[in-house]
């Protein structure tokens, strides 16, 4: 066991895993070969790995990247976790020379990251999800703020209810507050995606049973995620309470604005694709058209 201490002078821990350590060079290897504009580092480079413990499970942080200007705020608000055992994987769609001095810069205590071409949002997702080593696995976006207790606010409830499988947590957009969604209204209400970005974290083994996000989907693929979990895996979940906010959306480069119909016909067709009944997703369809229409007049 390492013991190391970042800027705020908390303790973090580490291990030394030659097997996990060797499987990594040549991994990185054989992408060197075959990549150009291939870029890694972090404290795994080192040999330094971390690992879940009985009453510290291990957290890890997905952070996809684009050419943010809110690049090192994010990084930072991981960093400064008022708890002990969190990993941040990074994940950069090959951001230019900006972006990678800044990976650069946090090179010693990032765990991992990597700078690649990738196929979008939903496959660096993908990407960060296989690296992680986490007991439990959560994305903030490069764009979002990770608020101090987030984590620890997470490891109460994972402490607390063995048995879950996924939280839900409350989360900042604009001055207001989503908070964390209860898991059987995803039967009814329509587009839960505020809840699945920062405040959103899986059990790693669930997400392995369930399966990663389906890139051939442009928009809510977070949402068929959360779907199949739900829905047709029978998954359990938690919502922490209102007051307990792990952090602040912000606008990722990756994403852009949808139309209220486009980002319903998509989840009907998510929902769809998952075997929901035809007459319901004629309900849905009929009372949201409805209630916009009362709202637009």
């Amino acid at each position: 066991m390492i013991k190391k201490k970042n800027n705020k002078n908390q303790v973090r821990y580490y291990i030394k895993d030659s097997i996990a350590f060797k499987s990594l060079i040549n991994r990185i290897s054989k992408k060197n070969k075959s990549k150009k504009n291939f870029y890694v580092g972090g404290l795994r480079l080192k040999g330094l790995f971390k690992k879940g413990f009985k009453n510290n499970p291990l957290i890890s942080i997905v952070m996809p990247n684009f050419k943010s200007k809110n690049l090192s705020k994010s990084i930072i608000s991981v960093l400064r976790q008022n708890y002990p055992n969190v990993e941040l994987i990074v994940i950069d769609g090959n951001s230019g020379n900006l972006n990678l001095k800044i990976l650069k810069k946090f090179n010693n205590q990032i765990d991992y990251w990597i700078s690649e071409n990738d196929k979008g949002m939903w496959d660096a997702w993908n990407k960060g999800f296989k690296l992680s080593r986490g007991n439990f696995v959560g994305i903030v976006d490069s764009s979002n703020i990770l608020y101090p207790d987030a984590c620890k606010i997470l490891s109460k409830y994972v402490n607390k209810y063995k048995d879950i499988d996924f939280v839900c947590g409350t989360v900042r957009k604009d001055g207001k507050i989503y908070t964390g969604f209860r898991p059987q209204d995803i039967y009814k209400q329509f587009n839960i995606i505020p809840s699945s970005i920062v405040g959103f974290y899986i059990k790693l083994k669930s997400l392995k049973k369930v399966g990663l996000l389906n890139i051939k989907y442009k928009i809510q693929a977070d949402y068929d995620l959360l779907y199949r979990l739900i829905v047709k895996k029978k998954f359990k979940g938690i919502s922490t309470k209102g007051n307990e906010i792990f952090g602040d959306l912000g606008v990722s480069e990756f994403s852009k604005k949808h139309s209220f119909f486009e980002t319903l016909f998509n989840e009907l067709n998510i929902r769809f694709n998952n075997g929901q009944n035809i007459f319901i997703l004629i309900y849905i369809l009929f009372g949201r058209s409805v209630k916009k229409f009362i709202k637009f007049i």
